[in-house]
């Protein structure tokens, strides 16, 4: 029975085994129990698979405003219980606010906050749970939200600078081919038909680019199906095989422009994690196993394991480093420094500082970097057919002035 004095009915799923622990709790919420039963297994179950849904995961700016809203509260003197659903209840996401109090429900039966937090991945990322775990060892909650909301607005930052930095890029890509394409199918063949009508002799590169053009007619649909179908293939297989994932990557840092972003904002990456791993008292070893299995780029993944086997062996973190063989001179020699004088977590935070930098830099100037590369590869193709079009008028516009 409500407060109210309205009876009410109903399932509801509880971190309990008993059913005196079950009444305990409905009771702290000013219920009167009248009457409570557990569900069998095979209720149970239906239950769950009515209650199934798909959890979209929030984004990092999200996730960060809130562990800094829950920081701020404990600071305030809050319990955890009330800081969690005060910080929820200011969120326009039904769905995480539901999940929020299904956690406050777990932490009331006993569970820990880094327990039933890691049973919500896409609301705690690994590296927040963990964090969450040292503060609750620690004593020091309340820092460890606020170090993981400030770690998840700085990988936010990275992975919008690269973002936005290959965006151009790709766009420029997919413009020059779909230009390309259009003139191919649509505008040549018309161009060349007419000289055909006039029976204008057709100079070596224009019959080329007429063969072109004529294979372009021929098989468009095919063409844009089997583009469809390969990046479709690229992208599935890139998710599914190691190998291929390994061998793309191996691939994508060797391009000029595509490299160099890459590059930068995986070891903004890498040394904002290494840092703030170090920072909260993780062991070295565990900290780059954790960053090995938190990376995506298969390249560094592997060197990462390079570095970890080398100071298993009792090389020195400097040393290491420098043995796996893909990190620039800088950052081991930053490394170096870090090892010797014990300050280790604050040069990997100042390398990770310089490479977001430097990302923000390659935001700034990667249109004036790739204007040049685009001007002379589209000029390029199109000079070529521009070419191929004109040298028949020219010539038709000589017989005739000749006459």
């Amino acid at each position: 029975m409500e407060p109210t004095g309205k009876i009410a009915s109903g399932v509801i799923k509880l971190p309990y085994k008993d059913v005196l622990s079950t009444i305990s709790y409905l009771e702290r919420e000013d219920n009167t129990v009248i009457y409570v039963r557990k569900l069998n297994p095979i209720a149970s179950f239906v239950f769950r698979l009515i209650t199934l849904r798909v959890r979209k995961r929030v984004t990092r700016t999200f996730q960060a405003e809130f562990l800094r809203n829950v920081s701020l509260m404990l600071s305030a003197g809050m319990t955890l219980t009330t800081a969690l659903e005060e910080a929820a209840a200011s969120s326009d996401k039904p769905g995480f606010e539901t999940d929020i109090k299904d956690m406050i429900v777990n932490i009331q039966g006993g569970a820990s906050f880094s327990a039933a937090a890691e049973k919500y991945p896409y609301i705690f990322p690994r590296t927040v749970s963990y964090l969450i775990r040292l503060g609750e060892a620690t004593g020091k909650l309340e820092r460890m939200l606020m170090d993981a909301s400030e770690h998840l607005r700085r990988i936010d930052h990275i992975i919008s600078d690269t973002k936005q930095a290959l965006l151009y890029p790709t766009f420029v890509l997919v413009s020059m081919g779909a230009g390309l394409l259009f003139w191919l199918y649509y505008v040549v063949p018309k161009i060349i038909g007419l000289f055909t009508e006039m029976d204008v002799s057709l100079p070596g590169i224009t019959i080329f680019v007429l063969k072109v053009s004529a294979f372009v007619q021929a098989n468009f649909l095919d063409i844009i199906l089997g583009l469809i179908v390969a990046v479709v293939s690229v992208v599935l297989g890139y998710k599914g095989n190691q190998k291929l994932r390994k061998t793309i990557d191996a691939l994508l840092l060797k391009l000029p422009i595509c490299g160099t972003i890459i590059s930068a904002s995986t070891m903004a990456f890498i040394t904002e994690y290494f840092s703030l791993l170090l920072n909260v008292g993780i062991d070295i070893l565990q900290s780059l196993q954790l960053l090995k299995d938190t990376i995506k780029n298969e390249v560094y993944r592997d060197k990462l394991g390079v570095v970890r086997d080398g100071l298993t062996r009792g090389e020195g973190i400097a040393e290491a480093f420098k043995g796996a063989l893909v990190f620039p001179p800088f950052v081991v020699r930053m490394v170096h420094v870090g090892e010797q004088s014990g300050t280790l977590p604050e040069q990997l935070s100042r390398i990770a500082e310089d490479y977001r930098n430097r990302l923000s830099l390659i935001v700034a100037t990667i249109g004036k970097t790739i204007e040049p590369v685009v001007l002379v590869i589209a000029g390029t193709m199109f000079a070529i057919i521009i070419i191929a079009l004109f040298l028949p008028i020219y010539d038709l516009v000589t017989k005739v002035s000749g006459r």
